[in-house]
């Protein structure tokens, strides 16, 4: 028998068909939520494994991959790791909970600083990772004197956080965008060190927080470029081109035997570096120059290098001969320099002397071996001597550089070369001129404002606890350093007579 529980007693039809219809345009926009919910679904979970796969290290890491390279702000200096820079992270890590403890126990407000600067390397770089590695380390041993040395460690603690804006510094804007956002925090980013090397995006950067409302002061490690010296808000803790210059100008007035000068430089690309030391050299040294110039293009591009280079080669041994080339060029491009003139047809009858001026320069053994076998000598006006690092300086020393080594050494990160370079020294006095900026505010709640202020109040009656020289600015030299020590060195050792006595000092 058939069932009639669901068949209506009119005609035998199902009960629900005289029940209203759902309108066709509710229909549709309930199918339109239900698919607006499955493409959310989707879309979510695309952005999850964008972020995952996107992401470096741990999520909360801050950093982004670009291009191969994670970049961004590492607050938790732990939630990623760099290469090569893993035992200097951790340090700093440790550090930075120290701060965080030690504000919560007694009360104490703390400030971050950060380090804006390339923190990968590749072979297109201005930055090796030799030198990315001791910038660490140095802005790493002024913050462990800063928060613990007697002396040096007033109130606020300073914790340190890592900005990798990448290895050609090209992600400066985003980098930069949330340095500007950490100024807000309650914590807050009161100064920006380091700030990477004379290019033009380094320039940009420095122009952009100059400019900025979180009004970030910023404290260079090696951009030495003179564009740099009238940007507000800027400070750096190396010489500036020009005063490289004047230091190699005034070794020259004791050289009778260098007169006739060449300059070469790099055409590869726009370095500020690059531009300004040969502007430099034409406007110092126009008296030893003689009237041509020769190019080569440098790591820009790498493959047309040894095309560029060889012409010079024979320019060198052209009447009339110069006694010394004026190098304006990439240090990262110096020991094919220096090969490709080794290969000279008139070594034998002359010496070359090079000269540049740089943080601090080194070349392989292997290359100056050849230099002495082919009568090459480099005479370089640096921020650091090698000799200041031994146990027997051959130089005088600055007063502020042995508790900066101790501290140092005190760090076992085991590479007593990594002070050669000049970029652990420069780092540090950088932060530490951040540092005492801070510390001279003395403000209950710091602002970045607070501290920029201070910039040009740094003067020789504050005392910075700098290693390369007793450091001080004034408004007439704006972001140039007074005081700081710039030593000639001279490689290989020996080729050359060295100034005994205290040498050039900026100012």
């Amino acid at each position: 028998m058939r069932d009639t529980a669901d068949v209506s007693p009119v005609a035998g039809v199902p009960p629900d068909f005289f029940a209203p219809r759902v309108p066709r345009s509710r229909r549709v926009l309930r199918l339109a939520a239900a698919t607006a919910a499955v493409a959310g679904l989707v879309a979510a979970s695309a952005l999850a494994v964008n972020v995952l796969v996107n992401s470096c290290g741990s999520l909360r890491s801050g950093l982004t991959r670009v291009g191969g390279e994670c970049v961004g702000v590492l607050t938790d200096v732990g939630a990623h790791t760099f290469e090569g820079l893993g035992d200097v992270q951790q340090k700093i890590r440790q550090q930075n909970e120290i701060v965080r403890k030690k504000s919560a126990a007694e009360n104490q407000p703390y400030v971050r600083v950060a380090l804006l600067s390339p923190m990968t390397a590749t072979g297109k770089s201005f930055m090796s990772k030799a030198q990315v590695r001791h910038a660490v380390q140095g802005a790493y041993v002024a913050q462990v004197r800063a928060n613990g040395s007697a002396g040096t460690n007033d109130p606020p603690l300073i914790e340190l956080v890592l900005a990798n804006v990448g290895s050609r510094q090209e992600q400066w804007r985003r980098v930069v965008r949330e340095l500007e956002r950490l100024a807000e925090d309650e914590n807050p980013l009161v100064a920006v060190i380091g700030m990477g090397t004379s290019i033009a995006a380094t320039r940009d950067a420095a122009r952009h927080l100059a400019a900025s409302r979180s009004e970030l002061p910023m404290i260079a490690g090696v951009a030495t470029a003179d564009d740099f010296r009238d940007i507000e808000g800027f400070v750096r803790a190396s010489p500036s081109d020009s005063d490289y210059v004047l230091a190699l100008k005034a070794y020259l007035q004791n050289r009778g035997d260098l007169r006739r000068g060449m300059v070469v430089f790099d055409e590869s690309e726009p370095d500020l570096y690059v531009r300004s030391l040969l502007a430099a050299y034409r406007r110092l040294l126009k008296e030893y120059l003689l009237p041509y110039e020769r190019s080569f293009v440098g790591a820009g591009d790498p493959g047309q290098r040894a095309r560029f280079l060889e012409p010079i080669a024979v320019s060198v041994c052209t009447n009339p001969q110069p006694d010394m080339v004026l190098y304006a060029g990439r240090a990262l491009d110096l020991n094919d320099f220096v090969n490709t003139l080794a290969s000279r047809q008139c070594f034998t009858q002359k010496p070359l002397t090079i000269l540049v001026g740089a943080t601090g320069l080194t070349v392989s053994p292997e290359t100056a071996a050849r230099m002495a076998q082919t009568r090459i000598t480099i005479v370089t006006a640096a921020s650091v001597h090698p000799s200041w690092f031994t146990d027997d300086a051959t130089v005088p020393v600055p007063k502020g550089l042995a508790a900066f080594v101790d501290t140092f050494r005190a760090a076992r990160f085991d590479d007593e070369s990594a002070l050669l370079d000049g970029y652990a020294l420069t780092h540090h006095d950088a932060m530490a001129t951040a540092v005492t900026a801070i510390r001279l505010a003395k403000r209950s709640k710091l602002s970045a404002a607070d501290v920029r202020g201070q910039l040009l109040n740094l003067n020789k009656d504050v005392v910075i606890p700098s290693a390369g020289g007793e450091l001080s600015y004034t408004t007439a030299r704006r972001a140039d350093p007074v005081g700081k020590w710039v030593p000639i060195t001279v490689v290989p050792a020996g080729a050359a007579t060295v100034p005994k006595g205290t040498p050039f000092i900026t100012g």
